[in-house]
């Protein structure tokens, strides 16, 4: 998938908005990734986005027009990532929104693995 180029454009706008002066930016999955130190967290993929959500944002982002899991194998949802379709983000102040998020997202620790428990020598 290509990325459209006036979409990263403002993707950048928006951070600059916010005030997010750090962010990395490089390809990604064929579409154009920013990142905030090692992590991706606004994926440019066509003329919309994919972009990770805090976990507490999830759920609700997905009842949104236009939102949907992304799973990049077809079938199994990547954790609290969801693609935004274009419609969607077709205003900036909209996109902005979606940026802010993907922010708190990749700020966001994270959460305990399960059934990792370490054995106990006796």
């Amino acid at each position: 998938m290509s990325f459209d180029a006036g979409t990263v454009e403002r993707v950048r706008d928006a951070l600059d908005r916010l005030g997010e002066r750090g962010a990395r930016e490089k390809r990604v999955f064929g579409g154009w990734g920013f990142l905030q130190g090692k992590s991706t967290f606004v994926i440019v993929w066509g003329d919309g986005i994919i972009a990770k959500m805090p976990s507490h944002a999830y759920d609700r982002a997905l009842t949104r027009p236009g939102i949907s899991p992304f799973a990049p194998d077809g079938e199994r949802p990547m954790g609290t990532w969801v693609m935004v379709a274009a419609d969607a983000v077709a205003d900036d102040p909209e996109l902005a929104e979606w940026v802010a998020l993907a922010l708190q997202g990749v700020r966001q620790p994270p959460a305990a693995k399960r059934g990792t428990r370490r054995s106990v020598k006796r």
